[in-house]
């Protein structure tokens, strides 16, 4: 019986910290999703000269699950309940941040993008994908070294914070 419960928690340590480590790959996985998903809305906008909200209904087959219900809840909202395209994206943020391993830095470039999404000429939103694209390149690029630094990190605390504990216990 003592074995168990010692297996049990060196298991479900062991569990924790990579499961801690799992979530920086995984946040770095989401990074590029992004940076993909808002290229596919920039041809969309520029190069085939779609409006905002028919450019994310577009969207919804190429991308990935966690991105199709954000932009198809934007779209919901614009289409459908009439909203300005800053309120509906502030509705889509919501479940960005639930679904998925982003971090503040670029929920924060995504959130200031949707504030001006549609507004102004196409040179200016033009600029505004750059400015978005820059931002999620720096936010990978930080996501990348707290993966390299982090990541192991917390593989290994898991596995030794759950002995020492056990070995205290026993």
């Amino acid at each position: 019986m003592r074995m168990w419960g010692i297996l049990l928690l060196v298991g479900s340590g062991t569990l924790f910290g990579f499961y801690k480590a799992y979530g920086y790959r995984k946040r770095i996985t989401d990074i590029i999703m992004l940076q993909n998903a808002f290229r596919l809305l920039e041809t969309e906008i520029f190069y085939t000269l779609t409006p905002v909200p028919v450019a994310m209904a577009a969207l919804e087959p190429k991308i990935p699950d966690a991105l199709q219900q954000f932009f198809h809840g934007v779209w919901i909202a614009m289409e459908q309940e009439q909203q300005p395209v800053f309120r509906a994206w502030e509705q889509g943020m919501l479940f960005l941040e639930r679904a998925t391993f982003c971090g503040a830095e670029e929920l924060g470039a995504v959130r200031s993008f949707g504030l001006s999404l549609g507004e102004g000429d196409l040179q200016a939103q033009q600029k505004n994908f750059q400015l978005l694209q820059q931002r999620l390149n720096y936010a990978l690029e930080e996501a990348e070294q707290q993966r390299l630094q982090q990541g192991k990190v917390w593989q290994y605390m898991g596995v030794c914070v759950s002995m020492v504990v056990a070995i205290i216990l026993c």
